[in-house]
């Protein structure tokens, strides 16, 4: 087993949350139609919602950013097949490619709640990966179709995280397992809190996935 790990020099953050198991991975029902780039024919929706610890209404917002008690229960999902160009000469997929289908991953889940780069490149600020830890359990080759799950399983005033599964379909065999660190910069690089603008989206999301 292969595990790689990826962190800026001289900055420290957050160590990432304890890894989840895979038992509480089946699919999620559909509902909602979603075509993303590169994916197979097929639509499916992603529901999310969060376990709270310190209360609800308003104080969802406070929870959110105020403390480690937000966690996605569920999965954004994403359907993939592997590209010929994709693979390294041992014929299965390149390590540094898992590294995009994380990303993939984590930008339909930003947004799928409202949140796009160039939104927030436009804010002058950015939304940068400061740390990514994967482990390989498992090989893909070519043509075989996957499913990359994402949710978010915690944050800060600064900082999101992510947990990502990849599996092999159809039979959801485990390939890989991820974790990754997302921090709000300024136009200076430093880190900085979420802009309201965007922190409200988030809550909105949340809110809205909330079991009534």
């Amino acid at each position: 087993m292969l595990q790689a790990s990826v962190s800026p020099a001289n900055v420290s953050f957050p160590a990432l949350r304890p890894n989840a198991t895979f038992f509480n991975l089946r699919r999620q029902s559909s509902s909602f139609p979603i075509s993303l780039p590169l994916m197979l024919p097929r639509s499916f929706t992603a529901k999310a919602f969060i376990d709270l610890k310190g209360g609800k209404g308003e104080e969802l917002e406070k929870i959110l950013f105020g403390g480690p008690n937000c966690r996605m229960s569920t999965f954004h999902e994403v359907e993939l097949k592997v590209r010929d160009y994709e693979l390294d000469q041992y014929g299965v997929v390149n390590n540094a490619v898992y590294a995009n289908y994380c990303q993939h991953g984590r930008h339909e889940l930003l947004e799928r709640i409202g949140i796009s780069c160039d939104g927030v490149a436009r804010t002058s600020n950015s939304l940068a990966l400061s740390e990514l830890s994967l482990k390989f359990l498992g090989p893909l080759r070519s043509g075989d179709k996957f499913v990359v799950k994402v949710r978010i399983s915690d944050s800060s005033g600064a900082r999101i995280y992510f947990e990502h599964f990849i599996f092999k379909l159809p039979k959801e065999e485990p390939i890989l397992e991820a974790k990754a660190t997302a921090v709000w910069l300024d136009n200076n690089y430093r880190p900085v809190r979420i802009p309201p603008k965007f922190r409200s989206k988030f809550v909105q999301f949340l809110r809205l996935e909330e079991p009534s």
